[in-house]
């Protein structure tokens, strides 16, 4: 209790600091029957203190570990688990750039930033009891460096990318699904967006959902939790939705090392010095906390990621010094037309990511965005380059003109879920063959199983309703089953004595309808089919039944082989092998348990895209991942609609009634709910109304 109180009175001394001036204004948080907050003030920084205030409310300890693990010291606190992304904090030193960046941002945005900042003070202030004792003030630089850590992954993957293709053991993924469809396809005549990421449910990563409108913000949105800005999400006038995927914006340079000195490098035919950083990071333990103690070494193109013989591997990003991401995202959500969308695109801090763009003026738009390195001629992008030369040395970046991307496509609709511009509609003009390698950075025919089945079901919808949006959003139907399905009744026929056994199993198989629901009897053994087919020499030819191909006597044996496996597995679980999914597929929130359809693990990929943790003693999968912030967005000029769907809901209080209630009425079901964006449509489903005042914030010219 002692530690709170002095906490208290520190946050009381930062609340009366002179950059808070003396004359309150006041905003509004309405929070609706699924206590989301809708935010109304007068202006843009009154808008962000309650965005701030709210988040604390709701999720005070993610707000403030984001904040941790964005600066590099959360394994302090929380342990080993969180020992690499301090690393990472480090090696990028997202802090120091942050802080020492700050004040070259525009006095608009630092006003924003310290307004969001003194709201969650603000709340920490007034409900000292909800502050962890850990907890340490936040400053505004801490989410610029929020801003920068998140940002930073994607480019630092591409990276690790580059480094593993040379022979590097290191690795990373992500993915999500987006689609929109143009008012001409739309029975609603307007266009139809969904924006539906799939990140993890780690407590910070999930983002956190509100609508903020004061000045000329005006969002309803999913936002980094201890942001101000949506990351994803609408507005009156256009919706934003991101995938993974975009071009290159990072390489690796292979360093010459002097044959008698490690420290030096070569560079033109003259050694340079390797410059070495000494960091510590305190790492909590079950025991006495340990210190991690970390060495840097860097050449002026980045940090050194590994050493082999006589050779050293440095990473460099188009990210390395940048913060812009927090303005041009700010611009981008206040545009008022495509024309001021991509005039704030053309700022160039875009992370890599597909964004797709729809607005009520029935504008569809697509780009493959990213800060693109202008890179000389005649070598490997994708894999270390030779460092010592200035031969290879970038020669600035790329303009937005100059990336993949289209406007009002002929098809009236376009996807992305991971895959190529060359796949995201029919006849795409988007094809590998008319941009640089770097710039496009992936195949023309690239594609996946999410992205086969949207553009199946856009494509076979001249006019597209809300309730096909739905029922799209959440479809668990497994692409190319009826491949799967042939070649397992062929295979069998072929092999009727050996495999006599498995006859029920694959009969239930064959009857399946291919639907990932929670009462499919037959998805559990699937899974356990895949996952068998694609262990290290099952010798399963999965490329071949994809394409319908047949299968040689061998292939046919393997795939029974596979099956059988998956036969013994699902009856380690169960002792039964029509076992229904939701038995053992379930998302957990608190002491509840509810079924939850889809899945993306084993080789398999729904558009409903849910991740499972290992089973627990009793054989049961819990969700852990997957879609994070579903959204379907009807764009009509003057009356924007949209519905949303998250996985757990809008609080971490366990008491809360808003801890759970969207896992069981919503995510469980697979059900969206209305948001209310419309006030009119918000007055008739309120929970409750708060109202702060806000003192205002100086001192940032």
């Amino acid at each position: 209790m002692l530690r709170r109180v002095l906490f208290a009175m520190v946050l009381g001394v930062l609340g009366a600091s002179p950059s808070l001036g003396q004359n309150p204004e006041q905003a509004t948080i309405y929070r609706d029957t699924w206590g989301v907050p809708h935010i109304y003030a007068e202006s843009e920084e009154a808008a962000a203190y309650a965005h701030g205030y709210a988040q604390a409310q709701d999720r005070l300890e993610d707000v403030l570990t984001a904040y941790l693990v964005a600066v590099g010291r959360a394994a302090a606190l929380f342990g080993p688990d969180y020992l690499q992304a301090d690393i990472v904090a480090a090696i990028a030193r997202h802090e120091e750039i942050a802080r020492t960046r700050y004040p070259q941002l525009s006095a608009e945005t630092r006003r924003l930033l310290e307004a969001f900042v003194a709201g969650i003070r603000a709340y920490m202030r007034d409900d000292p009891q909800a502050v962890p004792p850990w907890a340490s003030p936040p400053e505004p630089h801490h989410v610029v460096a929020l801003y920068r850590a998140f940002s930073w992954a994607w480019p630092w993957g591409q990276a690790r990318g580059d480094l593993k293709r040379a022979g590097s053991h290191i690795d990373d993924g992500r993915g999500s699904n987006q689609w929109v469809v143009g008012a001409s396809r739309s029975a609603a005549g307007a266009p139809i967006a969904l924006i539906d990421p799939h990140l993890s449910w780690r407590a910070h990563n999930r983002f956190y959902e509100a609508h903020v409108h004061g000045g000329d913000l005006d969002f309803y949105g999913f936002s980094i939790v201890g942001t101000p800005i949506m990351a994803v999400g609408h507005t009156d006038v256009l919706s934003l939705a991101l995938t993974t995927g975009g071009p290159d914006c990072a390489d690796v340079y292979e360093e010459k090392i002097h044959p008698e000195d490690p420290l030096k490098y070569e560079y033109d035919g003259k050694w340079r010095d390797v410059t070495v950083e000494h960091a510590e990071i305190r790492v909590q333990t079950a025991g006495e906390p340990r210190v991690e103690k970390l060495r840097i070494e860097r050449t002026h193109h980045g940090p050194i990621l590994e050493r082999n013989g006589g050779r050293a591997y440095a990473a460099r990003t188009a990210y390395d010094d940048e913060i812009g991401i927090v303005e041009q995202w700010m611009a981008m959500v206040k545009a008022r037309n495509l024309g001021e969308f991509l005039n704030a695109l053309r700022r160039n801090q875009s992370l890599p990511q597909n964004i797709m763009y729809a607005d009520v003026y029935d504008n569809i738009y697509y780009v493959r965005a990213g800060r693109v390195p202008k890179r000389p001629p005649g070598f490997r992008w994708d894999r270390p380059v030779p460092g010592w030369i200035s031969r290879t040395e970038w020669r600035g970046i790329h303009r937005l003109a100059n990336l993949v991307q289209i406007l009002n496509p002929s098809s009236g609709f376009m996807q992305n879920c991971n895959g190529s511009p060359g796949t995201m509609m029919p006849d795409s003009p988007m094809i590998a063959e008319r941009y640089p390698d770097v710039i496009y950075n992936i195949r023309t025919d690239r594609n996946n199983s999410r992205g086969r089945r949207v553009s199946e079901l856009l494509g076979a919808r001249n006019k597209l309703t809300l309730e096909d949006a739905r029922r799209i959003a959440v479809d668990t139907y497994v692409d190319r089953i009826d491949r799967w399905q042939q070649a397992l009744g062929t295979a069998l026929a072929a092999h009727p004595d050996r495999f006599s056994s498995l006859k029920p199993a694959v009969e239930l198989l064959l009857e399946w309808d291919g639907y990932v629901n929670v009462d499919s009897r037959a998805a559990p053994l699937f899974r356990l089919w895949k996952r068998a087919c694609r262990e290290r020499d099952s010798g399963v030819p999965a490329l071949q039944i994809e394409l319908g191909e047949k299968l040689t006597p061998e292939g046919q044996l393997a795939l029974l082989e596979a099956l059988d496996r998956g036969v013994h597995g699902i009856q380690t679980l169960r002792d039964r092998i029509d076992v229904p999914w939701g038995e053992l597929h379930r998302i957990k929130r608190g002491g509840g348990s509810w079924p939850v359809a889809g899945l993306r693990a084993d080789g398999v990929s729904t558009l409903r895209s849910v991740r499972f943790a290992s089973p627990d003693a009793s054989g049961v999968s819990h969700a852990s991942g997957g879609q994070l912030c579903t959204t379907i967005v009807v764009l009509q000029e003057g009356n924007v609609v949209s519905y949303s769907l998250t996985p757990f809901g809008q609080s971490n209080d366990p008491e809360s009634a808003h801890y759970a209630d969207q896992a069981e009425r919503l995510f469980s079901p697979g059900r969206l709910k209305p948001t209310w964006y419309q006030k009119s449509d918000l007055l008739q489903n309120l929970e409750s109304t708060e109202t702060l005042e806000f003192p205002g914030v100086t001192g940032t010219d």
